[in-house]
């Protein structure tokens, strides 16, 4: 039995791939400047010698061998070049790599978490009431109006966009996450990030909200150059290592001017005056 999530790339047969294991690419970022990528048994290989293309059998997806997909996001990396190992058609067709081929038959897959439909349903029904989803609205609402930009998840009814915010005049695109803090723990945490590293944005605001949900303890512009240095964020409250106190590599992204945090808590009880969490 063929798993669901078994790619059938190149093509709609493998002996496609299996003909041949050397292929050359021609590929360009800015859709002016054009340069060679080798594939050798599926590995990707940059800056090919005339030596290494020799005998490689030319392989083209579309006018620049990127995934369309990555170039609507802004958000073009090697991952976007299309190449025999990371490619697949998705559902008009189109030629797109494969995190985005998943990602598209995750939204439509009825058993999918990651189903659209679901998900938008989840929204719009009982599950508003879910504390994650309430503490994720609020903080989403708590960026909006602070840094005055809207959140495109509801602007566009879509609850699955790749980007949450409308630009900010000053940081660019911005991404919110918002936790808890654990007494037990002595910490706010953020959890595996991961999956946040395709995302499109420029800084990550990261709200910690207190243990009873009435204040908000701090607050992180953090870059995404440092977001995609990890998988995994968790605010220690007060860091320390063998006895002595600590500075973690985020406190220099910590909100630290007490009038500007101030504000935020007259937003943030404005919030949740009529959405408790």
């Amino acid at each position: 039995m063929v798993d669901k999530y078994t790619i059938i790339r190149d093509g709609d047969n493998k002996k496609s791939i299996c003909d041949m294991s050397k292929y050359r690419i021609l590929v360009s970022i800015d859709e002016k400047e054009y340069f060679w990528v080798l594939v050798d048994r599926e590995m990707l290989i940059k800056n090919p010698t005339k030596g290494d293309l020799k005998g490689a059998k030319l392989k083209t997806y579309n006018k620049t061998n990127i995934c369309p997909r990555c170039r609507t996001e802004n958000n073009i990396t090697d991952k976007s070049i299309l190449y025999p190992k990371n490619v697949s058609r998705d559902k008009t067709g189109e030629w797109v790599c494969i995190r985005h081929y998943i990602r598209d038959y995750e939204r439509h897959d009825p058993d999918s978490k990651n189903n659209l439909m679901k998900s938008l349903r989840d929204r719009r029904t009982g599950n508003l009431n879910d504390p994650d989803n309430v503490l994720g609205d609020n903080c989403q609402e708590l960026t909006c109006r602070w840094r005055g930009i809207k959140d495109l998840n509801k602007e566009n009814d879509n609850y699955n966009s790749p980007i949450d915010h409308s630009r900010d005049h000053e940081i660019g695109i911005v991404q919110t996450k918002g936790r808890r803090y654990d007494p037990i723990q002595g910490r706010w945490p953020f959890g595996n990030l991961e999956k946040d590293h395709d995302k499109d944005f420029d800084f990550m605001i990261c709200w910690c909200v207190s243990d009873d949900g009435e204040t908000i303890e701090r607050g992180y512009i953090i870059p995404k150059k440092e977001i995609i240095k990890t998988t995994y964020i968790s605010i220690v409250k007060n860091p320390v290592r063998r006895g002595s106190s600590i500075t973690p590599w985020y406190e220099q992204y910590r909100i630290k001017d007490d009038n500007i945090l101030r504000k935020i808590n007259e937003i943030w009880k404005e919030i949740i005056k009529y959405k408790k969490i």
